[in-house]
């Protein structure tokens, strides 16, 4: 006689039919309406852009703001790099500069050497 009988053993779980939702069309939401969330307070309008509240008179200024941004942006990383490339010029430039007035004092001496 077995110990466990079959009260014990799991039963098979029953198939989901609708599980990974093939064949039920997406749900088409509107991204820009989450984008574009303002607030009047009054005389006062506030616009959420980009992460942050923005006063605003228009919708346009607030596209204006982040369009200058993002220039900002691009126009500070080409002068860091700018800098950098000045940097390295310079670093370059002191060294040849180095090289140069070790081999000044040598050039004398042979030179002198050689009227002797």
């Amino acid at each position: 006689m077995p110990l466990f009988n079959k009260k014990f053993e799991s039963k098979p779980i029953p198939l989901r039919q609708n599980r990974c939702n093939i064949g039920i069309p997406a749900v088409a939401e509107d991204l820009d309406d989450f984008r574009q969330i303002s607030l009047n307070l009054g005389n006062k309008e506030l616009r959420f852009a980009d992460g942050i509240w923005m006063h605003s008179t228009r919708k346009g200024d607030v596209d204006d703001m982040l369009r200058l941004k993002k220039k900002f942006r691009v126009l500070e990383e080409e002068n860091n790099m700018s800098n950098l490339k000045m940097e390295f010029m310079l670093d370059l430039l002191a060294e040849q500069a180095s090289e140069l007035n070790e081999l000044k004092p040598r050039e004398k001496s042979t030179f002198e050497n050689v009227k002797k």
